[in-house]
Parts: C-alpha cells; sequence; structure tokens
C-alpha cells in the first residue's frame, strides 16, 4: 500500500512539473516577442527623428531592406494639407512621417505603424 501511494505521489509531482515547465515556456516566450517589439518600437521612433530633421523636407517614400533582425522598414513623408490651427489659421510646411516595421515571427506577419507631424522650417540652421 505504501508503494502504490509513493507512486501516485510521484505521477502527481510529475504532472504537476511538466504543467510549471510549460507555464515557464510560455512566459519566456512573450518575454522574447516583448523585447522585440519593443526594439522595432524604438528603431521606429529612431526612424521619424532621423527623417524629420531633414534639412530639406520633401515628399518622400523610401523602403529599407530586411536587417539581420529580419524587420523590413518603410518610411514616408508627405507634406500635409488644409491643416489647420484651433484659431482656424492654415499651418504651412507641416509634413506628417510614418514609419512602418513589417516581419515574419513564424506565426504570421506581423507590422507595427507609427507617425508624427513635423514642421519644415523647425531644423533650418539659423543665419
Amino acid at each position: 500500500m505504501t508503494l502504490l501511494e509513493v507512486v501516485l505521489a510521484l505521477a502527481v509531482f510529475s504532472i504537476a512539473a511538466l504543467a510549471l515547465v510549460g507555464t515557464m515556456n510560455q512566459i519566456a516566450e512573450a518575454a522574447t516577442e516583448s523585447q522585440t517589439i519593443l526594439e522595432i518600437e524604438q528603431t521606429l521612433e529612431s526612424l521619424i527623428d532621423e527623417y524629420g530633421k531633414i534639412p530639406q523636407m520633401r515628399n518622400l517614400e523610401e523602403d529599407i531592406k530586411p536587417g539581420s533582425d529580419g524587420v523590413a522598414y518603410r518610411v514616408k513623408v508627405e507634406q500635409v494639407k488644409d491643416l489647420r490651427n484651433q484659431d482656424g489659421q492654415f499651418l504651412q510646411d507641416m509634413f506628417r512621417i510614418q514609419a512602418f516595421a513589417r516581419w515574419d515571427d513564424g506565426g504570421g506577419v506581423i507590422e507595427l505603424e507609427a507617425d508624427s507631424m513635423r514642421y519644415a522650417g523647425a531644423f533650418l540652421p539659423i543665419n
């Protein structure tokens, strides 16, 4: 009878241990995915800053080929027409900068997007 109790206790412990290992594996995968998304979001912010500081802003669309991480980026800069402030005055030389990231995580294609508005003369040198 004691041997049967020991075998049953080991079986219950084994099932609980397997469930715990599976849960730990899922937590590790979620942490890795979260870190990847954070890095991509930071890259999108950097691209917006980089393209927003171009001295002569103009409409453009540029693709950045995937690097070692497998993420492809696209940046789109376009002038915004008919943009008004709260007083109803037109805002001139405003550009919308959009950055897109696209990659395959093994379970399908994922896309992220970030955008910002910039005044074209914000980074011109002072004479």
